[in-house]
């Protein structure tokens, strides 16, 4: 292609470009927290393709605009009106959540993209089919946000969801988890007792209520995790990462588990099923339970120290200030800093051999698991004695600078 115009062709991947920038704006916080707690189609991708594919298009849709713009005969009106539909989809459906109009917005840029690709193969064929990438991904973009909205047909707009309200989640969960047991044992009782076929079929649908609740309480335990990771500072974004992957895996199949019930099935069927569950459990849900709320242990112990290092550095500069103008004792001070400065360090070794026992949850069996989750928090125990003094130290700092200024 030869370029007639530097300047133009670098504007046009700009803008683009921005479009997509204005979306990530949005994306960033929720695509962990809500969107990823979504329903959503076998058919969705996972999370890290959304980025490379849009970097692509969005440099083949500016060298289309290019092509045009560059062109006499281009009228690149309904091409910015597109544009400006791009750039509001994701503030719609991340910001607001409103996934209803989200699905409208996406149905007028596909509605619009044919017509420019349709107006644009008469003035430069190459800028049509460099849009041909896109149309196809945003069509794709359309099934997906359809599929979503339709899934998720409770989803109430702009709401946060934050810990505390999956903890809500959860806990109403679990009431009614409790309710339905209790039903479930009173009626397991007495069919034992009395084993009728009436009292067969009042135990057989007490029990398929309750595996219903059961995965779902396993399902709002998960996701209440993976917020409480999602606002920890202290965990570093490719941990979390590791995290969501886990518990994303193990929320999804207790979820799809519905489909695997038919209320017609036998109470033998149900019982049977049930145990799949039990089995999915012990073997894979527990260790990532066991996982994330090491990694949570951990990033508040983080959280923590980091908080006091913020504090100390800037009282580490005052007293520098103090020390020139012959207000405090250089020695001393050096001194103390050196205690302080061995505290960290002693802090950030714990810190280092508990994410090695965390590495070591995902064992080749059950009792390493278990016995790596209790050795993790055992290493990140007197983390919490450290800290204690670190933040006396920081204190008494502060006390002595504020009695020299």
């Amino acid at each position: 292609m030869k370029v007639k115009s530097w300047p133009k062709l670098i504007f046009s991947i700009i803008l683009a470009q921005s479009a997509g920038l204005i979306g990530t704006i949005f994306t960033f916080n929720a695509i962990p927290t809500w969107y990823g707690l979504l329903n959503k189609p076998s058919f969705s991708p996972p999370n890290w393709v959304f980025g490379p594919i849009w970097t692509i298009l969005y440099t083949l849709i500016g060298v289309s605009m290019y092509l045009v713009w560059t062109n006499k005969k281009g009228d690149l009106k309904l091409f910015l009106f597109h544009l400006f539909l791009n750039a509001i989809w994701s503030p719609i459906f991340f910001g607001t959540k409103n996934l209803g109009l989200a699905f409208i917005v996406i149905l007028l840029m596909d509605l619009t993209l044919i017509i420019i690709i349709k107006n644009f193969y008469k003035i430069n064929r190459s800028a049509a089919y460099l849009l041909v990438p896109y149309l196809l991904w945003i069509i794709f973009a359309t099934l997906l946000n359809f599929s979503i909205w339709k899934l998720n047909p409770n989803q109430i707009y702009a709401q946060e969801f934050n810990f505390n309200k999956a903890r809500e989640d959860y806990i109403f969960t679990e009431d009614v988890y409790k309710k339905d047991l209790f039903d479930l044992n009173l009626k397991r009782s007495s069919y034992q007792k009395n084993p009728t076929l009436s009292l067969k079929e009042e135990a057989r649908l007490s029990l398929y209520k309750f595996v219903g609740t059961r995965n779902s309480l396993v399902k709002n335990y998960l996701t209440m995790l993976r917020v409480r990771v999602s606002e920890s500072s202290g965990v570093v974004q490719q941990q979390k990462d590791y995290v969501y992957s886990k518990i994303d895996s193990e929320a999804e199949w207790f979820s799809s588990r519905k489909s695997s019930y038919s209320e017609v099935d036998r109470l033998e069927d149900i019982l049977r099923k049930s145990k799949e569950e039990d089995v999915r459990y012990e073997t894979g849900t527990l260790p990532v339970i066991y996982l994330t709320l090491a990694h949570i242990s951990l990033g508040d112990v983080k959280n923590l120290k980091e908080n006091h290092i913020k504090l100390y550095s800037n009282l580490k500069s005052e007293s520098e200030n103090l020390i020139k103008l012959g207000r405090a004792d250089a020695s001393l001070f050096d001194r103390w800093f050196k205690d302080i400065d061995q505290e960290l360090t002693n802090i950030s070794e714990i810190e280092r051999l508990t994410l090695i026992e965390i590495e070591k949850i995902f064992g080749s069996n059950d009792y390493e698991r278990a016995r790596s989750y209790k050795k993790s928090i055992e290493k990140l125990s007197p983390s919490k004695q450290g800290l204690l003094r670190l933040n006396g130290y920081v204190m008494e700092l502060e006390n002595i600078i504020a009695n020299k200024r």
